[in-house]
């Protein structure tokens, strides 16, 4: 639990800096990692940038692109802002994008997202990379149990709510899935403005 905070933490801290360090900088322009991006937010990134031309001021630019840094999910940002598993440390960067958009789809579950990992690795990873994957997998499965137990043992009230979040996070997952970017952006501007 306290790693996962201590992730969190660092997670957001690196992903706000992209505003800060463009503050220091004056450099502007898309972001060094909008191809990582899943498609929509680079969608949207993309369309922030399209008409800024080189000398003019992109305060407004880049605002934009940190609210939607910051709408990432935490697992978004860890690919993105935080060291990738050791077995991709190495890969070309078409090999890490085709384990991240298996590792973004919000709408497959746990056991499909490690049988279309499992598949891909096996494909495409040189051994060393494999044996890495393999342990990777290791971890993050006993992470699972680890989990799981701590969710057995919950109260019985508190494990109730619990399945229902579980059950709301998968319906908001495939409810985003078939969103249009045109829906999506209107409902972040929406979002936006609400909170200001």
């Amino acid at each position: 639990m306290m790693i996962s905070v201590i992730l969190s933490l660092s997670l957001l801290l690196s992903s706000s800096s992209f505003v800060e360090a463009a503050k220091t900088s004056n450099k502007c322009g898309l972001p060094p990692f909008v191809d990582d991006l899943p498609n929509s937010e680079k969608k949207e990134i993309l369309s922030i940038w399209k008409d800024y031309k080189s000398g003019d001021d992109c305060a407004d630019q880049r605002r934009e692109t940190q609210k939607i840094i910051d709408n990432l999910t935490s697992d978004v940002r860890a690919v993105l802002f935080g060291r990738p598993p050791l077995f991709l440390k190495d890969a070309p960067v078409s090999v890490k994008k085709m384990f991240r958009d298996i590792m973004y789809n919000r709408t497959l579950k746990y056991d499909e997202k490690k049988q279309k990992l499992s598949n891909l690795a096996v494909q495409i990873l040189n051994q060393k990379q494999l044996a890495e994957f393999r342990r990777y997998l290791e971890e993050r499965e006993r992470q699972k149990k680890e989990f799981e137990d701590k969710v057995n043992n919950l109260s019985p009230a508190a494990k109730e709510i619990f399945h229902k979040l579980e059950r709301l996070k998968a319906e908001r997952a495939e409810i985003t899935d078939v969103m249009t970017d045109d829906v999506r952006k209107e409902l972040r501007e929406l979002f936006r403005r609400s909170k200001n």
